[in-house]
């Protein structure tokens, strides 16, 4: 199962998993679709985290045992050690195995691969995040974009913490190159 917090206050379950175990076994194939959605209320503690998941199983009949293991990103309520969400899971069900994401691992590992090709993206966050951190800025930014007829008007804000938008970030960023090129020159305090 694969455990993110993709919002502030919004929790999204994926689970592998195949219909029929017998069919599982013969053809090797695991199907992936999603087990749930679900709008955390106010706080997205480990413990809000992990009763949200509970009343999501009891109420389809899915026992704590069946879930064989879970993989994470690094967020402290998933990750915590004491009380996190999977340690509240491993509490219920010993068996479970426990992991850190592969994707967030190789996030982690690509920040020490290319000194270069990190130094960009950071440039990039850093161009990004002041335009879009500032209001009176990012406002201009978008009437700048309108008059040139730009297929976006706005920069994706990129944060450490979300890490996952980092390519969407990218993405948005070349689409708008030419146009922020132009805003830029018009700015040299931002350069």
């Amino acid at each position: 199962m694969v455990t993110m917090v993709i919002s502030v206050n919004s929790l999204w379950q994926k689970i592998p998993f195949s219909p029929r175990r017998e069919s599982c076994q013969r053809s090797r194939h695991f199907a992936e679709e999603m087990l749930f959605c679900k709008r955390l209320e106010s706080t997205t503690t480990s413990k809000d985290t992990y009763n949200k998941l509970k009343t999501y199983l009891d109420v389809n009949n899915i026992p704590m045992k069946n879930i064989t293991s879970c993989a994470a990103d690094g967020a402290l309520n998933m990750m915590g050690k004491k009380n996190g969400c999977l340690k509240l899971m491993k509490d219920e069900n010993p068996e479970i195995v426990l992991v850190h994401c592969v994707i967030h691992r190789e996030n982690l590992v690509a920040k020490n691969i290319s000194p270069v090709l990190n130094e960009v993206l950071h440039s990039v966050i850093k161009c990004i995040n002041t335009i879009e951190a500032n209001a009176k800025c990012e406002d201009r930014f978008k009437l700048f974009c309108e008059e040139q007829n730009a297929d976006h008007v706005r920069l994706l804000l990129h944060t450490e913490v979300r890490w996952l938008f980092k390519g969407n970030c990218l993405k948005r960023f070349m689409e708008l190159f030419d146009t922020l090129s132009d805003f830029l020159s018009d700015k040299p305090e931002m350069k």
